[in-house]
């Protein structure tokens, strides 16, 4: 068995494979193509796929591939920007519960082209997580197999890196409990109840629509989150890898210090990109459970907030721990996302509009960016918060002045200077 060697994938690279199975090798032959499956890296390690389970996450370290199956890896030949990126991998997330269509994934290769329903196929929700974004990979992305993706023109070829996994550790993995198979269980336990209600349902949006436009099902779903486990999921990590939350514990590993070394950087590469998703749930679900007070919402709630904490905890954890031992690596790998640019305000935007609305203010009235993202005034240097989670969850960074230094450190934030 073989796996991905995870430093060779980013985010919105296509993962496309040819399995030695019957069926992968019938979608070959319908397509007279070399591939039969597709899939959509959405974070460092982390990628999204559609099969007969429905859209699922998963992860790549887990992910493995028989020694004679065939892995393609392709990325866009023009670059993206990370505000156009963030279109593409949010589509793929939001899609995660959607359910399989056998008979459109039939059609892909046929001439008829009807219904265009929201249920996905493989190369369906690659397709369209980049359409979403402007992006027309293929002429329809509807209907297309994952051998048009391969001959897509905008795509490029990339060599994959794959190391052989031993049977030790297939073996020392199958005795524990799969954290990926059982979000899918949750997530499906969840949505099967919602489509108990309304068959419409797809995925986590339509089940807010459905709260909200029916209160009556709200203590069903509340009772199908508390009895699938989804509220809790985040247990099995935190218990496993307690270490990766705590920097005592972390300090107590020696006889893994390399492969810490590289557990930290490549948490440190997306230190706030990696689990802004966390903190923007948490502040939608705050303004969704304001206007529309569910027990559903307030539950969800509960969860992100834990998950932004649990986000942060994790990220600082990595960062002291490089910046003892390999002060170096923190320097040159750290995701510092710089006040006032556009990707902050892409974040900025859906966590704290309030402050993203004043530092617009404030940048066109100086017709400068440097400026303090408070009150305007200058010089201001850059700060990452190190503990946003508390005081201004998904706010990865701010320009201050030295009043305005005083001033959120007397509130309660923890500033660290750009590195």
């Amino acid at each position: 068995m073989k796996r991905i060697k995870i430093d060779c994938v980013q985010p919105g690279d296509i993962l496309l494979t040819a399995r030695p199975a019957k069926i992968s090798r019938a979608i070959r032959l319908a397509t007279r193509g070399v591939v039969s499956h597709a899939m959509i890296c959405v974070q460092h390690g982390s990628f999204i796929d559609s099969t007969a389970d429905g859209v699922q996450a998963r992860n790549l370290q887990r992910e493995l591939f028989e020694d004679d199956e065939e892995v393609f890896l392709f990325r866009l030949k023009a670059p993206v920007n990370r505000d156009l990126l963030s279109k593409i991998t949010d589509y793929a997330r939001a899609e995660i519960g959607a359910r399989y269509s056998v008979s459109e994934a039939m059609r892909s290769v046929s001439k008829t082209r009807r219904p265009r329903s929201r249920r996905q196929f493989c190369s369906r929700l690659v397709a369209r997580a980049y359409k979403q974004a402007g992006i027309d990979l293929v002429p329809d992305a509807d209907y297309c197999s994952p051998e048009d993706l391969r001959r897509s023109v905008l795509l490029r070829e990339i060599p994959v890196a794959t190391e052989t996994v031993t049977s030790e550790e297939i073996a020392a993995r199958a005795a524990r409990r799969n954290p990926i198979e059982a979000m899918k269980q949750a997530q499906n336990a969840v949505l099967d109840a919602a489509r108990a209600i309304d068959p419409r349902v797809e995925n986590f949006n339509d089940l807010e629509a459905l709260i909200v436009s029916r209160p009556d099902t709200d203590p069903t779903i509340a009772a199908a989150l508390r009895q699938s486990g989804f509220l809790d999921l985040w247990r099995m990590e935190t218990d496993e890898f307690a270490w990766r939350y705590s920097f005592a514990l972390m300090e107590g590993m020696a006889t893994r210090h390399e492969a810490l070394r590289e557990y930290c950087i490549g948490t440190v590469k997306e230190a706030y990109s990696g689990g802004v998703r966390f903190a923007i749930n948490l502040s939608h679900m705050q303004i969704l459970h304001k206007q529309h007070p569910r027990v559903s919402f307030n539950l969800l709630l509960e969860l992100y907030e834990t998950l932004t904490i649990n986000d942060q905890a994790r990220r600082e954890v990595a960062c002291a721990w490089l910046s003892k031992h390999y002060p170096h690596d923190l320097k040159q790998h750290l995701e510092q996302i710089e006040p006032h640019s556009s990707h902050w305000y892409s974040i900025v935007d859906c966590v704290e509009p309030a402050l993203a609305a004043l530092s617009r203010q404030v940048v066109d009235s100086e017709g400068r960016l440097d400026v303090c993202s408070s009150c305007g005034d200058q010089p201001a240097v850059a700060y990452r918060l190190m503990n946003g989670a508390e005081t201004m969850p998904g706010v990865p960074s701010l320009n201050l002045c030295e009043d305005c230094i005083q001033i959120r450190s007397a509130m309660g934030n923890k500033l660290a200077p750009f590195l």
